[in-house]
């Protein structure tokens, strides 16, 4: 679990869970495949189920409230064991930056948004509406190309490559998108194989 900025408001954790937190998580996923809708995106004042659309291309679903304690999203829901590690603390304070990181702190609440990428997907860009998202990238195998993470910080894009097992944190501001992703023969791939994005936004 070694931290790195990429930017002065971004920060990577490679390899980020060990292995039996991966296979947990992916548990959940499996429970969970029949609960990924069409987004809802609301345009004027009302609801409207779009799966391409100008926002995004996924499937999602949201945890918030009262479904934080749903029995099939022990593992998903228990990240923030992970996310608020001590280790991440000492990496801030070593680091000798004064930044926006400075305001992290463990939530008293966040909401928890899952996306699943297939053939065709991405994310258009946008920011988030809290104060900070942990973000973490699971891509089981190599059946999808594309899904890199796009950046707009300090007037500078910023790539980083899609890769299983990786976490992103910024603060909620920065505008940032996910890349087209695609099949070798333009096909959906098996629900394992999908790219899945895991976001805890922090509210403080």
């Amino acid at each position: 679990m070694r931290y790195e900025y990429v930017s002065e408001n971004i920060i990577i954790c490679k390899n980020f869970l060990p292995q039996h937190m991966l296979d947990n998580i992916n548990i959940d996923l499996l429970n969970n495949r029949n609960r990924f809708g069409i987004p809802n995106w609301g345009i004027d004042n009302t609801d409207k189920s779009q799966y391409f659309s100008s926002y995004c291309g996924g499937m999602d679903y949201w945890l918030t409230g009262d479904q934080l304690a749903d029995k099939d999203n022990t593992s998903i829901v228990g990240l923030h064991h992970w996310f608020y590690h001590q280790g991440l603390q000492r990496f801030l304070n070593n680091a000798g930056r004064l930044n926006v990181f400075h305001f992290l702190q463990k939530p008293k609440s966040h909401d928890i948004h899952v996306v699943a990428y297939n053939n065709g997907g991405y994310y258009n860009w946008h920011t988030d509406t809290k104060f900070f998202t942990f973000n973490l990238i699971l891509n089981k195998g190599d059946a999808l190309r594309g899904g890199d993470m796009l950046f707009y910080d300090n007037n500078t894009t910023i790539e980083i490559p899609n890769q299983n097992n990786l976490m992103v944190l910024f603060p909620s501001y920065v505008n940032h998108s996910i890349t087209p992703i695609k099949s070798d023969d333009n096909k959906d791939v098996a629900f394992a194989e999908q790219r899945f994005s895991i976001q805890y936004w922090v509210k403080l």
